[in-house]
C-alpha cells in the first residue's frame, strides 16, 4: 500500500484551516452541505513546480508544494496488523 505526502508550508496549512473554518460557518448559517476539492497540479516532465489548489466555491491557489508517495509498512503503529 502506498501513501501520497504532501508537504506544507505552515502559511499554506494556516490558509487552508482559515478557508475550511469560513466555509463551515457560512454553510451551517445558510443549512447547505458541501465540501472541498484538494487539487495537485503536476508538471510532466518535472520542469516546474507542482502545485496545490483548494476548490470551494472558488478555487484557491496555494502555490508549490513538494509531494512523494511512502510505501506504508504493515504493522508499524498505522492500525492495520
Amino acid at each position: 500500500m502506498r501513501k501520497l505526502e504532501i508537504t506544507l508550508t505552515e502559511e499554506q496549512y494556516q490558509h487552508i484551516q482559515e478557508e475550511i473554518k469560513y466555509y463551515n460557518r457560512v454553510h451551517l448559517s445558510e443549512g447547505a452541505f458541501g465540501g472541498y476539492e484538494l487539487c495537485l497540479n503536476v508538471s510532466v516532465p518535472d520542469i516546474f513546480g507542482s502545485t496545490l489548489e483548494m476548490k470551494m466555491a472558488n478555487t484557491i491557489d496555494l502555490g508549490e508544494v513538494e509531494w512523494k508517495f511512502v510505501n506504508l509498512k504493515i504493522g508499524s503503529g498505522d492500525g492495520r496488523n
